[in-house]
């Protein structure tokens, strides 16, 4: 069966834009429901290797999952019934199909389809060549599919498939996105993208915090040559990657130093395209729990010694951190000589060095 033009428009673009909707393909399911007169249809997106009552459904019309859990009966994704897990991909299956040869759970399928109120079903599979898997399935009340209802599930399968592609890759975007940007706020790094004019492009949110200027303004330093500086390293980023690095000042009170550099593998095809990036150095929020803990178990010390070790860290001498630990001054030295004892250092400077680059500060 060929998709018609009507199809095309009505099915294939809300399945294409599913993949960024906010709804997600609830537009698409929508009006296939509607073209195969179906009273349920629904979305199943999980990965091969992980149990189906994992995957994310998106439904349309009549909940079956959620009429199964006010009914008492088994869920649907983590019975037999419905072996999805074992269709195979591209074909067309019925309710008959669905049910398992045994006639012990043929019988139960029967009676859990009755219960729901199902007279029919029709599930196609598409599977993602990187472990995922997509199962649109279809349901009615009363009566059966068509002939045409399920060569157009056949018909739609191939874009479902581009579909989930484009899916799996704009998650797996989003999981770099997200582990990247958790990176660099343990690491206190902000960054600003610019374009070839200076114009900001995107900012992390402690940036925006920082500078009195949004997305689509011009980055302006306070200083004049810093503001030169500025503009020639964005206008040569446009040109060519290999400049080297330049750091300006953003403002002198408080001072906020920027390490300006060209941003490599820009998007081809963007509304601004970011050329620069300018990273900044934030300052560390005050030392957590967390972090003494990872320290710790890092240097195999007792918690306080721990907690003393991250105050000298921070820049505080013993009688400092004597106080904020509430200990005698002679406690705090005595637990720093087995600081340095077990770290390995030779006094405060070699002990604050060490604690600040050690991946227990990422905590």
């Amino acid at each position: 069966m060929q998709l018609t033009s009507n199809d095309e428009t009505d099915l294939l673009m809300p399945l294409y834009a599913g993949v960024h909707d906010r709804s997600r393909w609830q537009s698409f399911l929508s009006r296939l429901q509607r073209r195969t007169g179906a009273d349920h249809a629904s979305l199943i997106l999980g990965q091969d290797d992980a149990g189906i009552d994992q995957a994310l459904e998106i439904v349309s019309g009549l909940d079956l999952t959620e009429r199964a859990r006010q009914l008492g009966l088994p869920q649907m994704h983590q019975s037999d019934y419905l072996p999805y897990p074992m269709l195979r991909p591209g074909r067309v299956y019925s309710a008959a199909e669905l049910a398992s040869q045994d006639a012990g759970a043929r019988s139960a399928h029967s009676s859990l389809n009755q219960r729901l109120g199902v007279s029919d079903w029709r599930v196609i599979r598409m599977r993602d060549l990187e472990g995922a898997s997509a199962w649109l399935s279809l349901g009615r009340s009363k009566g059966s599919f068509s002939a045409s209802d399920g060569a157009l599930l056949i018909a739609v399968a191939p874009h479902l498939a581009v579909a989930l592609h484009n899916f799996v890759q704009t998650q797996r975007l989003h999981v770099r996105h997200a582990a990247s940007q958790m990176a660099l706020t343990r690491a206190h790094v902000g960054w600003i993208a610019l374009d070839q004019h200076a114009r900001i492009v995107a900012m992390d949110d402690r940036m925006a915090a920082l500078i009195p200027a949004a997305v689509g303004d011009r980055l302006r330093p306070d200083n004049g040559e810093a503001r030169q500086t500025l503009l020639h390293m964005a206008t040569a980023a446009g040109q060519s990657d290999a400049i080297p690095p330049r750091l300006v000042t953003m403002r002198d009170a408080p001072r906020l130093d920027m390490v300006l550099t060209p941003l490599p593998d820009t998007p081809i095809l963007a509304l601004t395209r970011p050329v620069l990036l300018a990273l900044c150095r934030l300052t560390p929020d005050p030392a957590t729990a967390q972090q003494a803990c990872l320290l710790a178990e890092m240097f195999a010390l007792p918690q306080r010694e721990a907690e003393l070790a991250l105050s000298i860290g921070e820049g505080r001498s013993i009688a400092e951190s004597a106080q904020l630990l509430g200990i005698t001054q002679e406690t705090a030295r005595n637990y720093s000589k087995r600081i340095y004892a077990k770290i390995g250092v030779r006094g405060q400077t070699e002990l604050a060095r060490r604690i600040l680059l050690s991946s227990a500060m990422l905590g």
